[in-house]
């Protein structure tokens, strides 16, 4: 049965258009289940009623025409209980709606269950027999594994249908994702994809036949260049035997097989990329069929070759197109790589598949003040390609060949962005005071865009978090003492003499050095931060004496520990500091300059750190907590994963409670105390922080004089009142049901379009 199920997906997966894989869909269930019926309902939300879109058993003129309100019949009852229903004798149901158009009287057993998607019912599949019976358990067991399986295609395939429908109608298209970056695009798609495969490829006719046909002929050549240097490079490594695998390969790329079928398709005036997608989904389906393992093994090879032949294609593709004036990046996982690629002046918006708006990559457009949604749904992104976009990167919505109407509308609210920009700049030299007097300190987070942080130091009065990472993942190897302590000691003195807290190396999670790759199967649970410093000392110690050297005469450096969990690795850190500073103090030449033993600080971003705070007062110097880190901990979602990522959430009532209990902690123990997270970043989150007695807020360069401009308007009074309504609280929903109001009521309505 489990090949059966693979065989169903698999084959669905391939039909080019919704229509082809829903009759493919229903004409396989109906055989492998040997029923004499099988249809299926998608779900209309736009006129709440199911529409039959297929089926192997009723009316074929039904079809895309019949269609069953959402509270109607047992397919709304399906969809209404969210769960299977199997019945001997459907039409004596009380449910049970007549319709004499689908013709479906002879019918008896029923067996229907619901397609749901991420919370979401998008149909019903339904399976009908003229004998009266109950389908068996496993016969049912089959179709909710076949629905599970399918749910996240349909999905998609509904996604690609209407784009490609409304882009043929000119009408415009809405994409869901997850704010991350606030702010508004208007522009271009660019699409990148670092790792292709043909199910990114959407099939399109065109009308340059002959140009499409160079373009392939050209992919071949490359690709047997290709696989003739990859024979000359192993041939002194393995048997000559083995080297034969590339006389196959080189066979297959021949014109009398790849290229003749190819060929085929390009006459039907198939682009060369939608033509290759068909030859090789076709192919490597007919291998799978095949009952001979070794033949069967031959799918692997084909469809390698083509994925190399498409690489190709899309490099031809890539070297003859520019950067429009207005980008809008898209691409299934973002990397920094790419940001760097594209001219600053021409990016103006990103969009990834992959990710989440607390990520390590949104941190990094965060810190670009570049617009940037993730988690849009996962279709074919080179159909995206070219097509004018609008970003809304406040609600987390993309849109598609926008209409001049919505543009006009757009082109207003960005304006109003713009307008509201400069009321928050022209308050930057202004005391972060609140109205009550309360002093406060607006540090900066600092390190992810190394090419623009020259001029934010007036903008803060120091940096909170001062991300050393950065510079090693610019390089190809682990960078030298030397040229750290030349990096860090253009950073202490651009900030001079405000404070700079430097966190040592960390990596892991979703951070990693292209020459020190950590794989691992759950790596935010893994091999990260502190922990892999003090399994490496010698990397350890080489920072913090490149550290220590940068400091010496200016005196404002503070380390920070990232990834603490155990009071063991405060130990042993602290030991190898002092053995640092001891070491330089020996070595050092000039009697006139002190080496400088700076502060030594912890972030809290592990649950356990909050429990063994007192303990670790007594041996640190101050405290930050990391709350992007420290939330997804707490509530056990992996913030790059798009299946959860609105389960992300600072405001959810244990967070906040956690935070007030820090506070509360470090006020008691009297440990200096601050946070260096996201939340601190939005007016909302540094208003419950103040109240909860943070006085040191360290943000992206973006929300400096935004937060400050919503503080000084503010009494800590006020915002007291407001932190122990939401500590009361027992659900995010009422959490911003509460900040809503407070915002309203202190005359920041205009705010609210711009944050959650």
């Amino acid at each position: 049965m489990l090949a059966t199920l693979r065989s169903i997906v698999e084959s669905v997966a391939q039909q080019p258009t919704l229509n082809e894989a829903l009759t493919r869909f229903v004409f396989m269930v109906k055989e492998a289940m040997n029923t004499e019926c099988c249809s299926i309902y998608f779900a209309d939300y736009s006129q709440d009623h199911f529409i039959l879109m297929a089926s192997d058993g009723l009316n074929p003129e039904a079809i895309g025409h019949f269609n069953v309100g959402f509270t109607e019949g047992l397919v709304g009852l399906v969809a209404q209980r969210e769960e299977p229903i199997n019945i001997a004798h459907a039409q004596s149901h009380p449910r049970f709606k007549h319709a004499p158009e689908v013709n479906e009287e002879g019918f008896n057993a029923f067996l229907s269950v619901p397609v749901v998607h991420q919370r979401k019912v998008l149909g019903v599949i339904v399976v009908q027999q003229r004998v009266a019976r109950v389908f068996s358990h496993d016969e049912e067991s089959f179709l909710i594994t076949l629905s599970a399986q399918l749910a996240p295609q349909l999905a998609h395939a509904e996604i690609q249908s209407l784009l490609t429908h409304e882009a043929s109608s000119h009408q415009t298209s809405v994409l869901k994702g997850v704010s991350s970056t606030p702010g508004i695009a208007i522009g271009e798609a660019f699409v990148v994809l670092p790792k292709l495969d043909f199910s990114s490829v959407d099939s399109q006719k065109v009308t340059d036949t002959p140009l499409q046909r160079e373009l392939f002929l050209q992919a071949v050549a490359a690709t047997r260049q290709e696989f003739h240097i990859l024979a000359n490079t192993l041939s002194e490594h393995i048997p000559k035997e083995a080297l034969a695998v590339f006389d196959v390969y080189q066979q297959l790329l021949d014109a009398r097989s790849l290229g003749l079928q190819v060929e085929r398709q390009l006459s039907d005036g198939w682009c060369a990329k939608s033509a290759l997608k068909h030859v090789i989904e076709s192919l490597v389906s007919q291998f799978n069929e095949m009952h001979d393992p070794y033949i069967k093994e031959r799918a692997v090879d084909v469809k390698d070759i083509g994925l190399r032949v498409l690489h190709h294609l899309m490099a031809t593709e890539h070297a003859i197109k520019v950067y429009p004036e207005n980008t809008i990046l898209v691409t299934h996982t973002l990397a920094p790589s790419m940001l760097a690629d594209i001219p600053k002046e021409r990016l103006k918006g990103v969009v990834s598949v992959q990710g989440a708006a607390n990520s390590h990559a949104s941190i990094l457009t965060r810190a670009m003040g570049v617009p940037a949604i993730w988690g849009i749904e996962d279709i074919p992104l080179l159909q995206l390609d070219s097509k004018g976009m609008i970003l809304d990167a406040y609600s987390g919505r993309l849109y598609i060949s926008p209409s001049a109407s919505l543009r006009k509308e757009y082109e207003q609210l960005r304006r109003q962005d713009s307008a509201l920009h400069d009321k928050f700049e022209a308050e930057y030299a202004l005391e972060p005071v609140t109205l009550d007097g309360e002093q406060m300190s607006l540090l900066l987070n600092a390190g992810l865009d190394l090419s623009t942080e020259q001029m934010t130091a007036h903008y803060c009065d120091g940096v909170g978090l001062y991300r050393t990472e950065s510079w090693f993942m610019q390089k190809g190897q682990f960078p030298t003492q030397s040229e750290q302590e030349k990096w860090y000691r253009e950073v202490l003195s651009r900030y001079h003499p405000d404070p700079v807290v430097m966190r040592t190396l960390d990596i892991g999670g979703d951070k990693v050095l292209e020459y020190f790759d950590i794989q691992e199967e759950n790596p935010f649970l893994g091999w990260r931060g502190i922990r892999v410093s003090l399994d490496h000392p010698e990397i350890f110690l080489d920072q913090i004496k490149a550290m220590i050297k940068a400091n010496v005469g200016l005196g404002n450096l503070r380390i920070m520990l990232p990834m603490v969990s155990h009071t063991d690795e405060i130990d042993e850190a602290l030991q190898l500091i002092e053995q640092a500073y001891f070491e330089l103090q020996e070595e050092w030449a000039d009697p006139f300059l002190l080496v400088d033993k700076p502060e030594v600080g912890v972030m809290l971003e592990v649950p356990s750190s909050v429990f063994l705070l007192k303990d670790w007062a007594i041996k640190v110097d101050f405290c930050s907590v990391g709350s992007n880190d420290l939330t997804q901990y707490l509530l056990a979602v992996d913030r790059n994963n798009t299946q959860v990522a609105e389960l992300f959430d600072p405001y959810h009532p244990s967070v906040l409670r956690v935070l007030n209990q820090i506070a509360n902690t470090c006020q008691d123990v009297e440990l200096p105390f601050s946070l260096c997270g996201e939340l601190g970043g939005e007016p909302e989150g540094a208003i419950l922080l103040m109240a909860m007695g943070y006085r040191r807020l360290s943000m992206n360069i973006l929300s400096l004089n935004k937060v400050k401009w919503v503080l000084r308007r503010l009494s800590v009074k006020d915002m007291e009142t407001l932190l122990s309504e939401c500590l009361a609280q027992s659900s995010v929903k009422q959490v911003y049901r509460l900040l809503r109001s407070f915002m309203i009521k202190h005359g920041f309505s205009e705010l609210l379009y711009h944050s959650k």
